[in-house]
């Protein structure tokens, strides 16, 4: 731990009155689960297999249902989610 005055330059939010989150220097977190559940529905529905066996297509997602997030610490993104999916396919 830095002594008073000898921390890094960028440790400025003590010494603003408004405590902004310059740089996004400390952890920020943003939930995205509902949009990511909207865009895995759209992409899964689009999926279609097709080999010297046959053709697999998935034509229902019958359970989406988990969590999804963007951290942000030191200026880095991290990604945390969890899903758990049940689809529907037809194949020939």
């Amino acid at each position: 731990m830095a002594k008073w005055g000898e921390g890094d330059p960028r440790w400025i939010v003590e010494e603003r009155a408004d405590a902004t989150n310059v740089n996004n220097w400390h952890w920020t977190e943003r939930d995205v689960s509902s949009w990511s559940s909207e865009c895995l529905h759209q992409l899964l529905l689009g999926v279609q297999v097709e080999g010297p066996e046959g053709v697999c297509h998935l034509t229902e997602v019958t359970k989406l249902e988990g969590e999804a997030s963007i951290n942000n610490r030191k200026g880095k993104l991290f990604y945390f989610y969890e899903w758990q999916l049940r689809l529907s396919w037809l194949g020939q």
